[in-house]
């Protein structure tokens, strides 16, 4: 028979494995197009083209329009971000609406957000 510590951590395995949470495992960053970008979007209140209205209204009383593309081109964690696409991923400098709450703001800082590759 063997040792009932090995039982223990076998079993133990399992629970872990069980009780992981699903969205953890998606990346932070989607992309339209991906399964993991359909899913995110589904989990939200705020569907894309409501999402895109609510910042192009916003975008159009801080006269920055040029900011806002016609679909998100990522969602970062819970958040859309319409702005300029970029080779290699989007830019962050862009109106974020938040999927949940509808929340608009605009960012100003310009950073890369990369395509992930999952």
């Amino acid at each position: 028979m063997r040792h009932p510590a090995s039982w223990l951590f076998v079993f133990l395995v399992f629970v872990a494995a069980g009780c992981s949470n699903p969205i953890a495992r998606e990346p932070a960053n989607v992309f339209p197009g991906s399964d993991s970008y359909a899913k995110r979007v589904q989990s939200f209140k705020i569907q894309p083209a409501e999402a895109h209205d609510l910042a192009l209204n916003q975008a159009r009383k801080d006269n920055n329009v040029q900011f806002v593309s016609r679909r998100p081109t990522v969602v970062v964690k819970r958040w859309y971000v319409f702005s300029l696409p970029q080779a290699s991923g989007a830019s962050s400098r862009g109106y974020h609406v938040n999927g949940d709450t509808g929340e608009v703001k605009f960012m100003k800082e310009d950073k890369a957000i990369a395509h992930t590759k999952r």
